[in-house]
C-alpha cells in the first residue's frame, strides 16, 4: 500500500512518486479520478498506471519510475488525454468524430507574444494543408466565427483546463462539434525551431498536431506518428496511423495504395475491388479486428471480411468472404467482431459487449447468452479477447487490463481472478488477440506478435515480429524493421 510522506510524496516500493506525478498519471488517462490517499491508490495500481504510461511512450513497460519514464512528466506535450477511457480498446488510430462534411472554416483569433499574428495564420494555412488531402478537405479562414477557433492564452483562461506556464502543456484542442485550438502564450513561440532549441517551441508542428484533434483524432501511441502526444520536431507530413484516421473519418472509400503511399514512409492499407464494387483491405496492411484459430484454420478479421488460412501463408480459396456469409444466424447489426474463439465442445463463440452469441460447429446461430454466463462480473462491458488454452484447458477471458480463467467443464470460475495482465511477462496490452497455433501460444497487438512461453511465463525472449510478413503471404518491405520491437504502434 502507500504512504505519505509529509505530504508531498509517497512511497512505490523503492520509488518515491510525487503528487505532480501522481496528478499527471491521472490528468492523462492512465489513473482513476478518486481522492489521493484513497486505498484505490496501491503500489500495484500506480506501477500499473506507471506501466500503460511507458507501454504508450513506446518505453519498456517496467512499472519502475526510471529516468528515461520520468523525463515524460517533464516534457512538452500537448494537454490533450492519451486514454479517453479504459474500456476503450487501444489501436492504432484512436477517433471521436468528425465535422460530418468537407468544407471547414478556421479563424486564427490572434497571435502570441513572441509570434505575430500574420505569421501564425500563414503557418496555420501550411499546417491544415498537411491535412486536407487525406479527408478530401476545404479550410476557408474567416474574420469571424468559424468551426476551429485559434487563439493564444495563458493560465486559467476559461475553458476548465489551464495552462501551466513555459514547458510541459503547450497547447489543447477540443474535437468537433467544438473545435477550439489554444495554445500557452507564455510559451516561447518559434519558426522552425528544432529539437536544439529546448527554449523555443515550434508552432507549425504543434499545430499539425493539435488540427488532428480538432478534426476527431485522438492521441496515438505511435511514436513517428503526428498525434503521437510529446512534443516533436521536424514535421513534414503524416504518418500511416494518422492517414489511416482521417480516412475512417472523412472517407467513405480508400483511395488507392498508390495514392496513399505517396505521402508516408510506410505503406498503408491498400484496396482492390471485388465483383461487387465493394473496396477489399489489403491483408498485408489491414490493422485487423482480431484472429482467432478455429477448427485448426486461422481466422483473421478485418472490418466486414474474414480471411481463412490453412496454414501461415496460404489463404484458402474463395477467401476472403465477408463473415455474415460464413455465421449463419449472426445479427446484422455485426460491423466488425473483435473477441471469438472455439470452445470446449467444438462450437465458435463471438463476443459483442455483454452478450455472446454461439454457433455450432457449421457455423450455425444456435444460442444467445450472457457473458455473465461465464461467471464474469455484470460490472464488466465488454471482454476484448478469449481464447482457449491448451496447458491447462481452462478459458481465459480478458477485458484490456485484465483476465479471467474459467473451467468449462466445471462452469465455475477459478479462484483469485480477476488477475492484471502483467502476469504474462513481456506481452504489452491491451492485446488485440490471442490464440494457440499448433501448440504454442501468441499474442498479437497492432502489427506486431509475440510467442508465449507457458512454463516460464513470459514471451521468448526473440520476439516481438512482423504479423503480416510471418503469418500472410506478405512480403517484407524496408520499414519492417520498425516491428521487430516493442515500442508499440
Amino acid at each position: 500500500m502507500l504512504s505519505l510522506a509529509a505530504g508531498r510524496t509517497i512511497f512505490l516500493e523503492e520509488d518515491i512518486v510525487t503528487f505532480e506525478e501522481v496528478n499527471f498519471l491521472k490528468k492523462y488517462g492512465y489513473l482513476s479520478e478518486q481522492g489521493f490517499g484513497s486505498p484505490t491508490y496501491t503500489a500495484l495500481s500506480i506501477a500499473e498506471a506507471v506501466r500503460s504510461m511507458q507501454n504508450f511512450a513506446g518505453l519498456p513497460p517496467t512499472g519502475q519510475l526510471d529516468s528515461e519514464t520520468r523525463k515524460l512528466f517533464k516534457r512538452k506535450r500537448c494537454g490533450v488525454k492519451d486514454i479517453e477511457t479504459k474500456s476503450n480498446r487501444i489501436k492504432r488510430y484512436i477517433l471521436q468524430q468528425g465535422w460530418g462534411r468537407k468544407a471547414i472554416t478556421y479563424r486564427v483569433i490572434n497571435g502570441s507574444s513572441t509570434l505575430e499574428k500574420s505569421r501564425v495564420e500563414a503557418l496555420m494555412a501550411n499546417a491544415l494543408a498537411v491535412w486536407a488531402p487525406h479527408g478530401n478537405l476545404r479550410f476557408k479562414s474567416l474574420n469571424s466565427a468559424a468551426d476551429i477557433q485559434v487563439s493564444f492564452a495563458s493560465k486559467d483562461h476559461g475553458d476548465g483546463f489551464p495552462f501551466d506556464g513555459p514547458g510541459h502543456v503547450v497547447a489543447h484542442a477540443f474535437p468537433p462539434p467544438h473545435g477550439a485550438m489554444h495554445f500557452d502564450d507564455d510559451e516561447q513561440w518559434g519558426d522552425n525551431a528544432n529539437e536544439e532549441d529546448e527554449d523555443v517551441t515550434d508552432f507549425f508542428a504543434v499545430a499539425v498536431h493539435e488540427i488532428g484533434h480538432a478534426l476527431g483524432l485522438s492521441h496515438s501511441n505511435v511514436k513517428s506518428s503526428v498525434m503521437y502526444p510529446y512534443y516533436q520536431v521536424p514535421v513534414e507530413k503524416l504518418h500511416e496511423d494518422d492517414i489511416l484516421g482521417m480516412q475512417e473519418l472523412y472517407l467513405k472509400e480508400q483511395p488507392s495504395s498508390a495514392e496513399v503511399a505517396a505521402s508516408f514512409t510506410l505503406a498503408p492499407r491498400s484496396t482492390v475491388a471485388d465483383s461487387d464494387e465493394n473496396l477489399l483491405p489489403d491483408l498485408c496492411y489491414a490493422n485487423y479486428d482480431t484472429l482467432q484459430v478455429i477448427q485448426n484454420k486461422l481466422y483473421v478479421f478485418e472490418e466486414e471480411w474474414v480471411w481463412v488460412l490453412s496454414e501461415r501463408k496460404i489463404i484458402e480459396e474463395g477467401y476472403p468472404k465477408r463473415f455474415h456469409d460464413v455465421f449463419v444466424g449472426l445479427p446484422r447489426h455485426f460491423k466488425v467482431i473483435r473477441t471469438i474463439y472455439e470452445n470446449r465442445n467444438g462450437h465458435i463463440v463471438i463476443f459483442s459487449g455483454r452478450s455472446y452469441f454461439e454457433f455450432s460447429s457449421r457455423f450455425h446461430l444456435i444460442k444467445r447468452g450472457r457473458i455473465t454466463d461465464f461467471k464474469i462480473p455484470s460490472r464488466v462491458a465488454e471482454l476484448t479477447t478469449v481464447f482457449l488454452s491448451n496447458y491447462n484447458n481452462k478459458t481465459y477471458l480478458i477485458d484490456d487490463e485484465r483476465y479471467w480463467r474459467y473451467d468449462e467443464d466445471t462452469g465455475t470460475m477459478d479462484k483469485g481472478y480477476p488477475k492484471q495482465m502483467s502476469a504474462w511477462r513481456d506481452v504489452p496490452y491491451p492485446v488485440d488477440a490471442a490464440l494457440i497455433w499448433k501448440g504454442d501460444t501468441f499474442f498479437f497487438r497492432g502489427p506486431r506478435f509475440w510467442r508465449f512461453d507457458n512454463k516460464s511465463v513470459k514471451a521468448h525472449p526473440y520476439y516481438p515480429l512482423p504479423t503480416a510478413v510471418v503469418w500472410f503471404p506478405c512480403e517484407p518491405t524496408p520499414d519492417i524493421a520498425i516491428y521487430l520491437t516493442n515500442s508499440e504502434p
